[in-house]
């Protein structure tokens, strides 16, 4: 059969016709790419300038006038409720990735984008999650294709860029992403849905041998909650659906400020009958928690897209009077801990206590099979000697957080655990020991020797490169201080025993604080100073980190 499938110009939207086309072609069909002339090439579900539905208008209308007889949308371009008489979507393909990713100037992940980097993004929905998760950074509203809006990063324009996954690999753009960012994409979002004249009968059963199934009930699900919801895709709302004979729906709804959510979970059974019901439902019950505060038109109207923060010289990002998240104190730079600290909806201040200062050591990495990078700090210090590790010498890091430090400086890591590591899951990764191997662990002189220990146990010679030292700061910063003293934080976390002293001296324990643990050696420190302990960290990951939020709200009563 002959299909001439309509499209735009855009460089995304051309290689994305290409991929279907290359499926259809794989079934018999003769294809032709028709590109359709439209008023914009970019899109932007930002207020000013909302693009809305104006492709999927401009499409049809090329459509209907025989232009093609096919055409191609990006879900998230088709309207919510507008179902145009004598035209049909015969096929939703399978999806793509549903997610957000990052781009960044120097592959970081956004744990690790320092305090005030701009991010540029074209939507309230990521703009609402991602400051929940650092809302010490700036972020800019964009426009502009993918391709031109992945270019704002070569002048040094941006920092970063938060752009669909699916179309950065559609683009073979994939190299350039930094992280998959853990937030709610747009309903239908990594979807494409082919439409034709209902009255093309030998067509529609042609294009309906390329229907999902699993794909079509996921996004009508998901875009029912928006049409719920009574709003569109200008909304910071997010959802996803999944399913596996039951359907697995997760929508949320976000404040752009931050500071406030509302996230609700359901799995039931469904079929293509009952997905949009299934999405209303979850709807409903948003609304009767009150989300629709959250996209209010007066609310819409007065966001702040001037690029906050920007002049603000604290070293803490004040949210509004009515921000009652529970507000923790981390004396730690900023990383994976304190991102996933936010993601369990905490309200997270990063802050120094202690500062590296070099110790004396000889170098004797040459002997070394092994190198382990304990953390971000050893790399300064490796730094701050003029020290190389050798290019034959096999990396290992512990943590992302240190793992992306370290490819920076233009090292392979070649072991490393996921997210905030353990010593412990540092050393499961480790091979059994050939004979006579050899590891040196450059560390500070306060590590503890369970790493060591660890690595012997396997089989490994180990020497312990000290090569710095933690200290307390001389002076506390005077804002942290004042704002310590005037009962700022709910709880402190602390994520070493050196700090535990730091606590003590540099700000003195309060009654009112509750003081978590990131281990039981830095809850024996503490205990050690009188210092009571609300709780232990089970482990050294994100589920250690969600038992502490939890722990938290129950005690707080929020």
């Amino acid at each position: 059969m002959k299909l001439r499938l309509g499209t735009r110009s855009s460089a995304l939207a051309l290689a994305r016709t290409e991929e279907v086309a290359e499926q259809l072609r794989g079934a018999g069909h003769e294809v032709e790419v028709v590109r359709v002339t439209t008023v914009t090439t970019d899109s932007t579900h930002m207020p000013e300038g909302y693009s809305g539905s104006v492709f999927a208008g401009e499409l049809r209308q090329a459509l209907r006038d025989g232009q093609c007889n096919v055409v191609v949308h990006s879900v998230k371009d088709v309207p919510l409720t507008d179902e145009p008489e004598g035209l049909i979507f015969p096929a939703v393909l399978k999806r793509g990735d549903h997610r957000d990713a990052l781009v960044s100037l120097r592959g970081v992940p956004l744990s690790a984008l320092p305090r005030k980097s701009r991010v540029g993004l074209a939507s309230l929905r990521r703009m609402a999650q991602l400051r929940a998760l650092r809302p010490d950074l700036t972020f800019v509203e964009i426009r502009g294709t993918t391709d031109e809006r992945v270019r704002r990063l070569d002048p040094g324009d941006l920092d970063a860029v938060v752009l669909s996954a699916s179309g950065l690999k559609t683009l073979g753009l994939e190299d350039r992403i930094a992280e998959y960012l853990p937030i709610l994409p747009a309903p239908g979002q990594g979807a494409i849905a082919l439409e034709c004249r209902a009255d093309a009968t030998d067509l529609v059963a042609a294009l309906r041998e390329f229907d999902d199934v699993e794909t079509r009930i996921c996004i009508d699900a998901e875009r029912a909650v928006l049409t719920g919801l009574d709003t569109g895709y200008i909304a910071p709302v997010g959802a996803i659906a999944s399913r596996r004979g039951i359907l697995g729906l997760k929508a949320g709804v976000f404040s752009v400020d931050g500071t406030k959510r509302v996230v609700l979970e359901v799995g039931l059974p469904t079929s293509e009958l009952h997905a949009q019901r299934i999405g209303y439902n979850v709807a409903n019950a948003l609304k009767q928690r009150k989300a629709e505060r959250f996209f209010a038109p007066e609310v819409i109207e007065n966001i702040d897209l001037s690029g906050a923060h920007e002049d603000d010289e604290s070293s803490f990002i004040e949210g509004p009077a009515d921000d009652d998240r529970i507000r923790v104190l981390l004396p730690r730079q900023e990383g994976r801990l304190s991102a996933t600290l936010r993601a369990n909806g905490l309200r997270v201040d990063t802050a120094t206590l202690q500062e590296a200062h070099l110790i004396p050591a000889d170098n004797t990495l040459d002997g070394a099979d092994w190198v382990v990078i304990p953390s971000a700090q050893t790399m300064w210090a490796l730094r701050e000697r003029g020290w190389e590790i050798p290019a034959s010498k096999k990396i290992a890091a512990m943590g992302s957080t240190t793992r992306q430090v370290a490819e920076e400086a233009g090292y392979a890591v070649v072991l490393s655990p996921e997210g905030t590591a353990s010593s412990a899951s540092l050393v499961d990764m480790f091979p059994v020991a050939k004979q006579g191997e050899r590891v040196v662990i450059v560390c500070a002189d306060q590590l503890s020797s369970k790493l060591e220990d660890g690595l012997r146990a396997k089989g490994y010679e180990v020497e312990r490169l000290e090569i710095y030292t933690m200290s307390d700061v001389e002076q506390v910063d005077a804002e942290l201080k004042q704002m310590w003293d005037d009962g700022a934080w709910d709880a402190v976390l602390l994520s070493q025993p050196s700090l535990a002293e730091a606590y003590a001296n540099l700000l003195g324990h309060r009654d009112d604080v509750h003081v978590l643990a990131w281990d039981e050696p830095t809850a024996a420190a503490l205990k050690n100073l009188g210092i009571p302990v609300l709780d232990v960290a089970k482990s050294k990951d994100h589920f250690g980190v969600a038992a502490l939020a939890r722990e938290l709200v129950k005690v707080c009563g929020r």
